[in-house]
């Protein structure tokens, strides 16, 4: 009973006591702040104002009366505010207790019940209040003291404690670069005003010009390093205030002379100035001095790269590097007459002149493309030299080396839009040679039956002879060269070159609105004018394009409507943001798409020629064939006749002043060969057989690449060479002269059905050059090949007076020869004259 009695008696755990015990001293030493700092909030911001007023100089500029007023002010107010201190006293034990218990929300007094005992002693008491002890010391294990939160609302309900906090950052920046104000200001008595000045305040700094894109530099006190890298054209602003700051601004260039202050201003505290540095030098102000090294302003360079090249549409493409130390404002293209010019001239357009594009900050290289159609412009088609210029923002122009070519012009496959286009150039490049102009112009009316079937279009060159004979001024010759560019691009290309011309002017209205800032409601009006005129640009090229042959379009490379959206909504995305020069670059890019879409009929010219050409080289290619099979068919007979000879005479002996090239090493002439040699010579010919054969096949997969149908003639010419090889290689020449002599026959079989083919395509052209799947036709005229030669020039003869021998002359043509060979060989030498004639016979080559 003692021992329970005396456990029940026993002292919380010292530990938990301890812990407890901290914890609450925390939690009065944040109970004191809380009632400290408000009380204390006054004192700091009368302390913070007379900081302010110090640092500021007030005290120092305000008389000696009224800075003493204001001190005293200042201390009352500091005293006063004092006052409320002295209700500040450290919190007590049971206070902190509570507090504790109410930061982590503990109840029935978990932290005091540690000190507290039961009214009754008895076992059971005991027992119960040990077991409460039990648990509200598990509660307290983890306390948590937290932090002090004074209440400043209660004291400054509106929140003027900012004031005197922002007034003392700004003084202590303004004071602290200078030290122009000091606390001792308002104590200074008024006979030591004087020796008391306050202390010179300097300030200055460099401004680079705007579109270096470089930041002010300041200038300190005592800069022992020089300022370097400056760039020419910054300006540099010197300020001075406070006793001392009526001395000399100076800044001296390295050549010696003094640089004249752009601005100078002076005042009884305060001093001024501003200097533009075009050269390195040194400032000198409150005696101190800086050097300053200028970097001068390079001018730009812009330089050709690669040669200039012509778009699908005629338009001038340009390629070129532009680069400047701090970047280029400006870039344009001049060009002018190439060659002799006449200083008389009186051309009615000026000479071309247009902005380039400038380098994207992502080149590599520092270069950009421009693509400009001039086809209009009279000088195009004729030579010319390109001038490039670029200028930079300080004012410098640089131009590249000229480079002269032959400007694009606009190709015209209508022969008559091309010659009202040429009579246009005439006088549009010199005024004075209207007259020449006008004479061609009637030269094609004089038979308008024969050269212009439509009349509206006789109408319209008819109206413009008028035009030409009654212009008589500079804008009357421009307004007749506009209707005669009109006449011909319409008789060209009709509603597609007016659509082509408004998709035209929309672009380059676009482009001068990027360039010119406009607003984003001008530039939605010039997208929607950009919209529509593309629109009506494909609708009139995809009409045009259902009319051009099927193999042709199916060829040409198509643009989607979706892609040419998919362009223009990113681009008015890029205007409508604000990143113009990114607008810019893809609207370059969509006129260079443009200009490289080929119009349907050049398409169509193009296609045709380039067929009508390869068509030619594959003609060409098969009468070189047919010669070089003849010619493998002779040699190849002479050989097999000159074997059969040794077979049935034996080898010839040689005879004394005879075959003198085969005695000094060179080649036999086969009635000199031994029969050995004769079948080593047959076995050689396989190889060039075989190559024949090969070239066959390659020419009858170009001819089907080409759209002609396969020639059955070939086909059999391939087998007959095939055979004609073999029999080569086994050194059987009749067997091969047969075979060739088929491959001969098949071959011109195979040359008259190409021919017949090609024939049927263009009667079913009906004289409009088309064939029968809409494609160009090979030739119109009678008597000649479909590329207009006489039949059988190169080795095809196609006529029907062509007989190619049979067998039976074949055979007969043999007999002859062995008959001939048998005088040759007789006993009895045959008259002299006789025998050269003899061998001549004998000898394929001496015929040619």
């Amino acid at each position: 009973m003692a021992d329970r009695k005396k456990a029940g008696n026993r002292s919380p755990d010292a530990a938990m006591m301890r812990r407890i015990a901290r914890k609450r001293g925390i939690v009065q030493l944040n109970l004191f702040l809380e009632a400290l700092l408000p009380r204390l909030l006054w004192p700091a911001c009368i302390a913070a104002l007379f900081l302010s007023l110090s640092w500021l100089g007030v005290f120092y500029v305000l008389p000696f009366v009224l800075r003493g007023a204001l001190g005293i002010l200042l201390a009352i107010s500091f005293a006063v505010s004092l006052h409320p201190l002295r209700h500040v006293r450290l919190p007590s034990r049971a206070a902190a207790e509570r507090r504790l218990e109410t930061l982590n929300a503990l109840e029935h007094q978990a932290i005091g019940v540690r000190y507290d005992r039961p009214a009754g002693n008895g076992p059971e008491a005991m027992a119960l209040w040990r077991a409460h002890q039990r648990r509200m010391a598990a509660k307290v294990r983890h306390l948590d003291s937290g932090n002090p939160f004074p209440d400043f609302s209660s004291v400054d309900p509106y929140g003027l404690r900012a004031v005197p906090v922002l007034l003392l950052f700004v003084a202590f920046l303004y004071a602290g670069a200078s030290g122009s104000g000091r606390l001792a200001d308002v104590f200074i008595p008024p006979e030591d005003d004087g020796d008391t000045a306050l202390a010179l305040r300097f300030d200055a700094w460099i401004s680079p010009p705007a579109y270096t894109g470089k930041a002010p530099v300041y200038l300190k006190r005592e800069m022992a390093e020089p300022v370097r890298d400056i760039p020419q054209g910054s300006v540099v602003t010197v300020r001075l205030s406070g006793r001392g700051a009526d001395g000399d601004i100076r800044y001296q260039n390295d050549d010696g002379s003094a640089l004249e202050p752009d601005m100078l201003t002076s005042g009884e505290m305060a001093r001024s100035a501003e200097f533009t540095l075009d050269q390195s030098g040194v400032l000198s102000a409150a005696d101190e001095s800086w050097t300053i090294t200028v970097a001068v302003d390079k001018a730009p360079t812009i330089a050709f790269k690669g040669t200039p090249k012509a778009a699908a549409n005629g338009a001038l493409e340009l390629q070129y590097t532009v680069d400047d130390d701090y970047g280029v404002t400006e870039a344009r293209a001049e060009i002018r007459p190439a060659g002799a010019i006449d200083p008389e001239a009186e051309p009615v357009y000026p000479m071309p002149s247009f902005p380039l594009n400038l380098p994207v900050r992502s080149s590599d290289d520092n270069s950009a493309m421009t693509s400009q159609n001039l086809t209009e412009h009279p000088l195009s088609g004729t030579p010319v030299t390109i001038t490039l210029y670029a200028e930079d923002a300080a004012g410098h122009e640089s131009q590249s080396e000229p480079l002269e070519m032959v400007m694009p012009s606009r190709s015209f496959f209508n022969l008559l839009a091309g010659a009202v286009a040429e009579q246009r150039q005439i006088f549009a490049l010199d005024a004075r040679n209207m007259p020449k102009a006008i004479d061609y112009s009637r030269a094609i009316t004089l038979r308008p039956a024969e050269t212009i079937a439509d009349p509206t279009r006789f109408l319209l060159i008819k109206t413009a002879q008028t035009r030409m004979m009654l212009a008589d001024d500079q804008e009357s010759y421009r307004d007749t060269a506009d209707y005669m560019w009109d006449i011909a691009t319409g008789i060209e290309g009709g509603a597609l070159s007016d659509a082509e011309r408004r998709l035209r002017e929309a672009q380059d209205a676009l482009s001068r609105a990027l360039e010119e800032g406009a607003s984003d409601a001008e530039i939605a009006r010039l997208m929607q004018e950009l919209r529509e005129a593309m629109q009506q640009y494909m609708s009139e090229m995809a009409a045009q394009m259902q009319d051009m042959p099927r193999n042709m379009s199916e060829n040409a490379e198509t643009l989607r409507q979706h892609d040419l959206d998919n362009m223009l909504n990113q681009l008015e995305n890029l205007a409508r943001s604000g990143d113009r020069a990114a607008a810019q670059q893809l609207l370059s890019e969509l006129q260079r798409m443009m200009n490289n879409i080929q119009p349907p009929s050049s398409f169509a010219q193009n296609q045709s020629g380039q067929q009508n050409s390869e068509m030619r080289q594959q003609v060409d290619k098969l009468g070189e064939l047919i010669q070089e099979q003849q010619r493998l068919m002779n040699e190849t007979f002479e050989y097999d006749q000159q074997l059969r000879d040794r077979e049935q005479w034996g080898d010839p002996i040689p005879q004394e002043g005879e075959n003198q090239q085969s005695d000094q090493g060179g080649d036999k002439a086969p009635r000199d060969m031994t029969a050995e040699e004769l079948r080593d010579a047959l076995k050689q010919l396989q190889d060039r057989q075989q190559s024949l054969s090969d070239e066959l096949k390659q020419l009858q997969q170009k001819l089907s690449e080409l759209g002609m149908p396969p020639a059955e003639g070939f086909g059999k010419a391939g087998e007959a060479m095939d055979g004609a090889a073999d029999s080569l290689g086994e050194g059987e020449g009749s067997a091969a002269v047969d075979g060739q002599g088929q491959a001969l026959e098949a071959l011109r079989q195979g040359a008259q059905q190409m021919m017949n083919s090609l024939m049927a395509q263009e009667g079913q052209g009906q004289g409009q050059g088309r064939g029968p799947n809409g494609q160009m036709g090979w030739g119109n005229q009678a008597g000649r090949d479909p590329l207009g030669r006489n039949p059988g020039s190169d080795g095809l003869d196609f006529g029907e007076n062509v007989d190619i021998p049979d067998d039976i002359t074949v055979q007969r043509a043999r007999e002859i020869l062995d008959a001939i060979r048998e005088r040759l060989n007789q006993g009895a030498a045959p008259l002299p004259e006789e025998k050269p004639y003899l061998e001549r016979l004998l000898d394929p080559q001496s015929q040619n």
